[in-house]
């Protein structure tokens, strides 16, 4: 099953009912135990999304182009026609940054999908750019013991603990680019491999932009740059798309010297959205 594939699934079983929905104060029992740390990070797939990237490669003092290609494995989705990166020695074994009796040597920048485990979200975006997203209780695992426990919780509580909210919020901005691609853009019907392939520096390459563009730390936070890569992402995916005739900037190329698209260059454009925030 492919990855757009099974969150489609995911969220018709949200919709009908047959994984149902929860709130921020159901309660529930769990806790991690010693006999099986280390368990649920086994031949699992860890997707990550930029931001997941950039606070990993920080941690261990490495750029995200170099994260990307020690620790994940890239692929472009043929469903959604999108590119995405996961852990790949997680997913072909034991997870790379478990250490020797099963914790995690990351554990402070670790991936949205482990820090809230047992507990899943799903975002839709409405039209207008309205989000909804479901909160829902992951399958229980056999090898898990977590729920085997008296510990009690919220989860409004476990969020809370697991300090999840920043990285929903920087998460939801990488998939309202997506959204926004996918249906204002018809972007499954253009994007490529190779177009994809561009796309990396704003994905995973935050160190390669800053050097080019002279953006140094002081001058521009690590979020706020991240906020920025976002809002780049849609300028240059809006002006891609224009090319293939899609989008609100659509337009028929009258010859193959035809004016650039209104602003300046789409590189032109990009730099301005990222030195200065604004679109």
């Amino acid at each position: 099953m492919t990855l757009h594939n099974y969150k489609q699934q995911l969220m018709q079983k949200l919709d009908d009912g047959s994984l149902p929905g929860i709130s921020l104060d159901h309660e529930f029992t769990f806790a991690c135990k010693d006999q099986c740390m280390g368990r649920c990070c086994n031949t699992i797939t860890i997707l990550l999304d930029p931001w997941d990237v950039e606070i990993m490669a920080r941690h261990l003092g490495i750029s995200g182009r170099e994260f990307v290609a020690e620790y994940c494995k890239y692929d472009f989705g043929q469903g959604l026609k999108w590119p995405y990166v996961r852990l790949k020695h997680a997913e072909d074994g034991p997870c790379i940054f478990m250490l020797p009796g099963g914790r995690c040597e990351i554990y402070p920048v670790r991936s949205r999908n482990c820090r809230t485990y047992p507990i899943g979200r799903a975002v839709r975006f409405e039209e207008k750019g309205t989000k909804r997203d479901k909160i829902f209780m992951i399958e229980k695992m056999d090898f898990c013991l977590g729920h085997n426990c008296d510990q009690p919780w919220t989860v409004k509580k476990w969020f809370e603990d697991a300090q999840c909210q920043k990285f929903y919020e920087l998460s939801d901005l990488y998939l309202e680019v997506i959204d926004y691609a996918t249906k204002q853009l018809d972007s499954p019907r253009w994007m490529n491999r190779n177009i994809a392939q561009m796309l990396m520096p704003l994905l995973y390459g935050p160190d390669l932009l800053r050097q080019k563009l002279s953006i140094s730390e002081q001058e521009v936070d690590h979020e706020e740059f991240y906020r920025r890569r976002m809002k780049a992402l849609k300028v240059i995916l809006t002006d891609i798309a224009a090319e293939f005739g899609y989008g609100p900037c659509a337009r028929q190329k009258e010859s193959d010297d035809s004016p650039a698209m209104p602003g300046g260059s789409l590189m032109d454009r990009m730099k301005v959205v990222l030195i200065t925030g604004k679109e």
